[in-house]
């Protein structure tokens, strides 16, 4: 779960992910991928959220930070070898 203070004041209030996302006029499933962190919320979101549950911003606001199952190890594995595919389409181009 990203936004673990959005997820469990949410929850105190009894308030669904459909509830939030028909108050920012959204689906469900736009809202849920911004509550799990794969869409960044915005700042106009984050204060219609703070006012449907009716709590302070900073009582639910986490900064959005870029979140991965994959290590930074692996990230730079991934983007040599595109690098390197990049190098030999280049190379088969000319």
């Amino acid at each position: 779960m990203k936004y673990q203070k959005l997820f469990l004041a949410r929850k105190a209030r009894k308030i669904t992910q459909a509830d939030i996302a028909v108050y920012l006029k959204i689906s469900q499933t736009q809202y849920h991928k911004r509550e799990v962190g794969k869409i960044e919320i915005s700042v106009a979101e984050w204060l219609g959220i703070s006012k449907l549950l009716g709590v302070s911003l900073e009582e639910i606001y986490e900064p959005y930070t870029i979140s991965s199952s994959k290590n930074y190890a692996d990230l730079q594995q991934e983007i040599e070898a595109l690098k390197q595919q990049l190098r030999n389409l280049k190379k088969d181009r000319a």
